[in-house]
């Protein structure tokens, strides 16, 4: 069966020495915290937008996190720009077929990502059969 390359998700992954428990209850129900835990000695949350699937595409995903991220009231934003870390990460499955994907982020939201102090992390999976 044909399978094409294709836009899975957008998580935000953010990198912590101190607890982001206040963070994550901030964003309630805008998204599903795929992970938060404490790594390495590092706190680790993996977030993803809530009630998405997989018709939305990149940058919606992306003005979608962007949004929530400028409501952040002051407090919440202390503990964003405290991460050691934080990163966009795109999923993309790598098909077995075409058509190849075409997909982009435009200037403007990656000039966004910056402002926000984001990184940019592409994963591509392997095509899963069955």
């Amino acid at each position: 069966m044909a399978a094409p390359a294709q836009f899975l998700n957008l998580d935000v992954v953010l990198r912590s020495r101190s607890e982001l428990g206040a963070l994550v209850k901030h964003l309630d129900q805008r998204v599903v915290v795929v992970s938060n835990q404490e790594f390495e000695r590092q706190f680790v949350v993996v977030l993803e937008l809530a009630g998405e699937g997989p018709a939305q595409d990149a940058q919606r995903c992306t003005q979608q996190f962007l949004t929530i991220i400028d409501e952040f009231p002051a407090a919440t934003l202390d503990l964003w720009k405290g991460c050691a870390s934080r990163t966009f990460s795109y999923g993309f499955e790598g098909g077995c077929d075409y058509p190849a994907l075409d997909t982009r982020i435009a200037a403007d939201l990656l000039i966004e990502i910056g402002r926000v102090g984001a990184d940019i992390g592409i994963t591509v999976y392997p095509h899963r059969t069955g």
